[in-house]
C-alpha cells in the first residue's frame, strides 16, 4: 500500500511539473518592434569626375521576447526589412557644396544577409526581392536577400523603392542591455555603377545595419 502511495505521489508531482512548464511556456509573449535604419556611403569617381552619395534607408522590424521573468535580456527570433530604399545622389564634388551633376545611366543593387555570416540563417523574400547565394563584401558567398535595378535616363538622382516587407531573416539570437549586445543587426552591401556615355565606374560598400533593442 505504501509503495502504491509513493508511486501515486511521484506521478502527481511529475504531472504538476508538466503543467507548470506548459503554463510557463504559454505565458511567453512575443512582440514585434520597429525602428528606422539608415546608412550612407560616399564614393568619388575620378574618371567620371562625379561624387556618388548612396543611402540605404527603411525600417528594421524584429520579433522578440524576454528570456525569463524579471530579466531584461531578450531572444530575437526574426528580423524583417520594411520599405528598404536605395538612393543615389550625384554631385560634382563630395561635401555640402557639391553641385548636382547628371549621369546617363546607373545600376543600383542592395543586398542583405546575416551579420554574423551564419549559413544557418533562413532567408525568405517576396517580390520584387530575390534570394540566392551571392558573393558578399563581408562573408564570402552567402544566402542574401537582394534587388537590382538598371536606370537608363539622364538624372542627378536615382531611387529604388520597395513597398512592404520584402525580406525576412530567421535565426534566434540573444540581446542584452549592455554595450556590444544591445543591437539587432543585418549586414548590407550597396553595389552600384555610374555611367556617363560609354564610360563607367563601379563601387561596392558594406556596413552593419543595426537598431537598438533597448
Amino acid at each position: 500500500m505504501a509503495d502504491k502511495k509513493r508511486v501515486l505521489t511521484v506521478a502527481l508531482l511529475a504531472l504538476m511539473m508538466v503543467v507548470g512548464a506548459t503554463t510557463q511556456a504559454q505565458a511567453v509573449t512575443k512582440t514585434w518592434s520597429s525602428k528606422p535604419y539608415g546608412v550612407t556611403f560616399t564614393s568619388y569617381s575620378g574618371d567620371l569626375e562625379k561624387c556618388l552619395v548612396v543611402s540605404l534607408t527603411g525600417k528594421t522590424e524584429y520579433l522578440w521576447w524576454y528570456k525569463r521573468s524579471g530579466s531584461r535580456e531578450k531572444w530575437v527570433e526574426k528580423v524583417r526589412l520594411s520599405a528598404p530604399k536605395m538612393t543615389m545622389v550625384i554631385k560634382g564634388q563630395c561635401g555640402r557644396n557639391g553641385a548636382p551633376k547628371k549621369l546617363s545611366d546607373a545600376d543600383l543593387s542592395q543586398r542583405f544577409y546575416d551579420s554574423g555570416c551564419k549559413t544557418s540563417t533562413a532567408v525568405t523574400v517576396s517580390f520584387p526581392f530575390a534570394v540566392g547565394v551571392t558573393p558578399t563584401q563581408a562573408c564570402g558567398r552567402l544566402n542574401t536577400a537582394k534587388r537590382s535595378t538598371k536606370y537608363s535616363s539622364n538624372s542627378s538622382s536615382y531611387v529604388q523603392s520597395n513597398t512592404g516587407r520584402p525580406a525576412t531573416f530567421k535565426r534566434t539570437v540573444g540581446v542584452a542591455p549592455v554595450s556590444g549586445r544591445d543591437k539587432v543587426c543585418v549586414r548590407a552591401d550597396a553595389v552600384y555603377t555610374a555611367y556617363v556615355g560609354s564610360r563607367s565606374d563601379s563601387f561596392a560598400k558594406t556596413a552593419n545595419v543595426c537598431v537598438k533593442a533597448y
